[in-house]
């Protein structure tokens, strides 16, 4: 248990890190990817298949700096935006005062969801919630508790357009901004199914920093599994958020669920 604990620890750290990093350049007047282009397709696509009205609550998980959680509210929606990142959250905070919108803000880990009460809807937009974690029985406990937050019949859409059955045994990337760049090596155990990743971070005159995270990576089975264990069923999945019919063929994949 020990071992495990300190996997999710690092695994944290490693997110708060790396958020901070996106948070100060942004500050600094970086602008955000182009996959943040795609918010307002993002936000529509979840509206249709959490079959959301004004009015009803959601609840946006890794809500980041609140790009998503701002479209959902200005529709007219009750929005909980939470993530892990303080800094990413201040900067939520601050757009939802400039877009005079009425937003709850909780800094949390969602292994340790300190929410109660029910939501119509739940939203994961950025990356796949079943590959957060170390293990399958973790993942499984997170599922049932974000599970217990939906009321029944509520719906839950996540899920991550770049998403692959397999990843290759090595990848790396390189990442530059003003004052700061990072190295991302990932290597993949295909037997264990874990995903291992290294981001080495560099700052003002060259000072470094290293961060790991290892999370469990399952197929489609494995996931489908799960869901089947924590009460939801799958209602539909798609490669990407457009509602066109799922191909194995293609990266992707973005599951409708429902609670039962």
């Amino acid at each position: 248990m020990q071992s495990l604990a300190l996997d999710h620890q690092a695994n944290n750290d490693w997110y708060r890190q790396i958020a901070a990093g996106w948070a100060r350049r942004m500050i600094m007047g970086d602008l955000p990817g182009a996959w943040a282009q795609h918010t307002e397709t993002e936000v529509q696509f979840a509206m249709k298949q959490l079959h959301l009205q004004p009015g009803d609550a959601v609840l946006d998980l890794g809500c980041g700096w609140g790009r998503h959680s701002l479209e959902l509210a200005a529709y007219g929606l009750r929005v909980t935006g939470l993530d892990l990142s303080s800094e990413l959250l201040q900067l939520a905070r601050y757009n939802a005062r400039r877009h005079n919108l009425n937003i709850e803000w909780v800094e949390a880990d969602v292994a340790q969801l300190p929410l109660r009460g029910t939501f119509d809807a739940i939203a994961q937009f950025c990356g796949n919630l079943m590959t957060w974690f170390s293990t399958p029985e973790k993942t499984l406990n997170v599922l049932w508790d974000v599970t217990n937050l939906l009321k029944p019949g509520g719906r839950f859409v996540f899920g991550d357009p770049d998403w692959t059955p397999e990843l290759p045994l090595r990848k790396q990337h390189w990442d530059e901004w003003q004052g700061g760049a990072a190295i991302y090596r990932h290597t993949y155990d295909a037997q264990r199914r874990m995903s291992h990743t290294q981001a080495v971070i560099f700052g003002p005159d060259h000072a470094r920093q290293e961060y790991r995270r290892q999370t469990w990576w399952p197929n489609r089975d494995d996931m489908e599994m799960l869901f089947a264990q924590a009460g939801l069923t799958v209602c539909a999945c798609y490669n990407g958020c457009v509602d066109k019919p799922y191909d194995p063929n293609r990266s992707g994949l973005v599951y409708v669920l429902a609670r039962e």
